[in-house]
């Protein structure tokens, strides 16, 4: 596998989305409609220690839509990332390969943060989206 060049978000870091400013103070030069396979999206809703609700991925059957982002400085946006996506505890950082859109599915080389297992998704209350998309605002917390 190559080198990640770039890094797949799927949630929060998209853009329009509530930590969109995060990948922007870290670097980010643009985005393109993108998905990965191989992964499975949950949506974690708000509870403790978490006061707004956010998704995550596990390896598993399926295909997850979101975006790549390019970074002026990839090692510099990864430490900003790293730290909003709390890797090596709540997240793991992982390579992988997008599929890009816009460019007839041009693969491309990138970082995922993925939850650490389905035990630890479920353990969380984690509600398994099987169309792939996340969007904070078709979520209600009702």
């Amino acid at each position: 596998m190559k080198v990640p060049e770039a890094v797949f978000v799927y949630g929060t870091l998209q853009q329009g989305e509530r930590n969109f400013q995060v990948s922007k103070e870290a670097g980010w030069l643009r985005s393109a409609e993108a998905y990965i396979e191989g992964f499975q999206l949950f949506h974690i809703p708000k509870g403790k220690g978490r006061p707004y609700a956010y998704p995550g991925v596990v390896p598993g059957e399926g295909r997850v839509w979101g975006e790549v982002q390019w970074f002026a400085d990839l090692e510099y946006a990864l430490l900003l990332l790293d730290r909003l996506e709390d890797e090596g505890r709540e997240y793991r950082r992982i390579p992988t390969t997008a599929y890009l859109s816009q460019q007839a599915l041009q693969p491309c080389a990138v970082w995922v943060y993925t939850y650490p297992s389905l035990q630890a998704m479920q353990s969380v209350a984690g509600l398994w989206l099987p169309e792939g998309v996340w969007r904070e605002e078709t979520r209600s917390e009702g």
